[in-house]
């Protein structure tokens, strides 16, 4: 489980400095983003222990999938992959899923011309949408919120084409000031109804993105005390 100030690296390089900071919030469990074909065969020989063997045959398709997702996250210069399981309001448990990438973009420009011609892409992909530009502390920010149909996975055992899916996605887009670099948040979850919940975690998670090392400790410990709060995780 992630502590409420956890520091995330982008790059593992000794020679480096970090490429962002970001606080995370509680109720997640981190999935591994590198050796993930060992770090998956050793969960799954552990939980074939556990499994009762009428589940053997979909533990099979779960990891399967999920070492599909987890390499596509490398490919994305992911950083962090979680999931997670929250208290609603109404009481109802939410699960969710939360992905950290980082994007190195070269060239120096203003960060609203990149997060402009991010929306502009968008609307070329036919990605449809609310998309908003927000200036936060931390600087410009664009939040692009969303129901996205995805295809379920066909899972052992079950007969006819699997269907599809709806899937609330909120997605926060911080670039550096230099417009170099762009961090990319990406929070999502099948509980559609519940999702508008989780825009202020967003919101304070964005506005938490650093480029350079935050000084102090003090204000950072609070803003990542609220967005605890706000998520509402089970192990909190």
């Amino acid at each position: 489980m992630p502590g409420i100030t956890d520091i995330l690296s982008a790059t593992e390089s000794a020679d480096e400095a970090l490429n962002f900071w970001i606080e995370m919030p509680q109720g997640y469990f981190p999935l591994p983003l590198t050796d993930t074909d060992d770090v998956l065969a050793t969960a799954e020989a552990n939980l074939r222990e556990l499994a009762p063997p009428e589940q053997q045959e979909l533990l099979s398709a779960v990891i399967g999938t999920f070492s599909v997702l987890l390499d596509q996250l490398e490919q994305r210069n992911g950083v962090y992959c979680g999931l997670g399981w929250h208290g609603a309001e109404d009481g109802t448990i939410v699960s969710s899923s939360l992905v950290l990438s980082l994007q190195e973009l070269g060239e120096k420009r203003n960060p609203r011309l990149v997060l402009g011609d991010l929306v502009e892409i968008k609307a070329e992909a036919g990605e449809h949408g609310q998309a908003d530009l927000v200036d936060l502390a931390s600087g410009p920010t664009l939040f692009f919120e969303s129901i996205v149909t995805l295809q379920r996975p066909q899972l052992p055992g079950e007969a006819g084409p699997a269907g599809d899916a709806e899937v609330y996605q909120l997605q926060a887009l911080v670039p550096s000031e230099d417009g170099t670099r762009l961090v990319a948040i990406e929070f999502s979850t099948p509980y559609v109804s519940h999702g508008p919940q989780f825009r202020t975690m967003m919101v304070l998670m964005a506005n938490s993105v650093s480029f350079t090392a935050p000084r102090g400790s003090e204000d950072a410990g609070s803003t990542a005390q609220s967005i605890n709060q706000i998520l509402g995780g089970l192990g909190s």
